[in-house]
């Protein structure tokens, strides 16, 4: 049997057992169904948002401090660069379905010889049959596209932390001035008690407990203080700004978003959930890439040279050319590519799950958030009650103390109740303004 008929069938047996092995996978299309399925939203050709995370609060600092940490944050400016790295592989990675060009020029001199320059213009160029290079290509951009979701997630996740940030802010100063209240109001009372102790009027136990809740609550103006420099450091770090460069104020912003008007559907905006999905399609033409390298491949070559004494003549003298065609194929590798192919599919596989998980997080923190604002606004709203009924015996109490019909203590411990419900309403204040950022970014709302 001839050469020539020997590598005909050896090409054909390689291509049949490459498509053999080949099973095509569309996993991200079961992921779109995934997404319907469970979230009544899709991740495919999404419009952008027209509302932003921070219109959900009317905070007007918020815009210059976002501003100012996308410029500032060294997380995000690592996130920007790995998006960047992306973009410059991707060209890379293009420039290989493009033939080379390469030029070349050497000089030899041997004993008692004349110096003879040899210059050559080679061309290599890999002809993409199978739509290999193309594949490659694609699942690199597709990169690009999760790196470029990373970033806008990094950002999104920015501005709610910087956002939280400013509310933990106004939650220690508010906390602040109430402690300190509490405490001057003890102070005074405490005073009126050694008065009246001094004079034999009352007993040292309630000496003893005025001096007790006094020194409580200084206990916890000092811890409240901490915290407040603690959040004021928190700021400063997510933006890049010293704290005697930061604007703020120590009142909470309206809501200017109700949940309401909250579009759950919006959730296949979320970057982790468009990231994850570029993840699929991008190991999916990894897949194609791999089971690709089963089949064969032509390549071209081509060269330009001359040799010449004279450096001119070399360059510009007429030159000799050759071309060479080459189509190899893989015969025998011992199941490496074959392997390759299965690892490809296992991966795109993988990809498919991470964005299960993605998706499932991204609906459990949606419901929770969801859970969360009607709780939390159920309990803000008895406890804000219970604060104007508290304030109210509080008057009454000091009307009847001033009349001599009830204790000191008694008056104590109306004002101590009333201190106490004006700090859980700035904390559930608190929590409800964190948990609607929450919310939003849950859903997909980002900056």
């Amino acid at each position: 049997m001839k050469i020539s008929s020997i590598i005909t069938i050896l090409f054909c047996l390689t291509l049949l057992s490459a498509c053999a092995t080949f099973d095509d996978v569309e996993f991200d299309k079961r992921a779109a169904q995934q997404i319907d399925k469970l979230a009544s939203a899709n991740v495919i050709n999404i419009e952008v948002a027209t509302t932003k995370l921070p219109q959900i609060l009317n905070i007007s600092e918020i815009d210059h401090l976002i501003t100012t940490a996308m410029l500032n944050n060294p997380n995000l400016q690592q996130t920007l660069l790995t998006l960047k790295i992306a973009h410059q592989q991707s060209t890379s990675t293009n420039a290989a379905k493009w033939p080379s060009l390469t030029g070349n020029l050497s000089a030899n001199k041997q004993q008692n010889n004349q110096l003879a320059y040899s210059p050559s213009l080679d061309i290599n160029w890999t002809v993409d049959l199978w739509q290999q290079l193309s594949n490659a290509s694609d699942a690199q951009q597709a990169n690009v596209l999760a790196s470029s979701f990373a970033y806008q997630g990094a950002k999104d996740l920015l501005a709610a932390n910087l956002m939280k940030a400013y509310l933990g802010l106004v939650q220690y100063a508010q906390l602040v001035d109430i402690e300190k209240m509490r405490v001057d109001k003890l102070k005074t009372n405490e005073k009126i008690i050694v008065s009246r102790y001094q004079k034999g009027l009352i007993d040292l136990k309630d000496l003893d407990t005025a001096k007790s809740s006094t020194q409580s609550s200084q206990a916890t103006l000092i811890d409240y203080q901490a915290q407040y420099q603690q959040a004021l450091r928190q700021l400063s770090l997510l933006t890049g700004l010293t704290s005697n460069k930061l604007t703020y104020q120590n009142k909470y912003p309206a809501i200017t978003l109700p949940a309401s008007d909250i579009d759950l559907s919006d959730i296949g905006r979320r970057p982790d959930l468009q990231q994850a999905y570029q993840g699929i399609i991008a190991s999916q033409l990894q897949h194609k890439v791999a089971y690709k390298a089963l089949l064969p491949s032509f390549s071209l070559t081509g060269s330009i040279s001359n040799t010449n004494s004279n450096l001119h003549d070399a360059l510009f003298g007429s030159s000799a050319w050759q071309l060479l065609g080459r189509l190899s194929a893989p015969i025998f590798n011992a199941g490496k590519l074959t392997s390759e192919v299965e690892v490809a599919k296992l991966n795109a596989k993988k990809s498919y799950w991470a964005f299960q998980q993605t998706l499932l997080t991204a609906i459990n923190e949606t419901h929770n958030a969801l859970a969360n604002e009607q709780s939390i606004t159920q309990r803000l709203l008895f406890t804000q009650q219970s604060l104007i009924s508290a304030k109210r015996s509080e008057q009454t109490t000091l009307s009847r103390y001033r009349q001599g019909t009830v204790s000191l203590l008694d008056l104590l411990q109306v004002q101590q109740q009333t201190f106490s419900l004006q700090a859980q309403v700035t904390q559930l204040t608190y929590q409800q303004l964190t948990n609607r950022i929450t919310l939003g970014l849950a859903v997909g709302l980002g900056v």
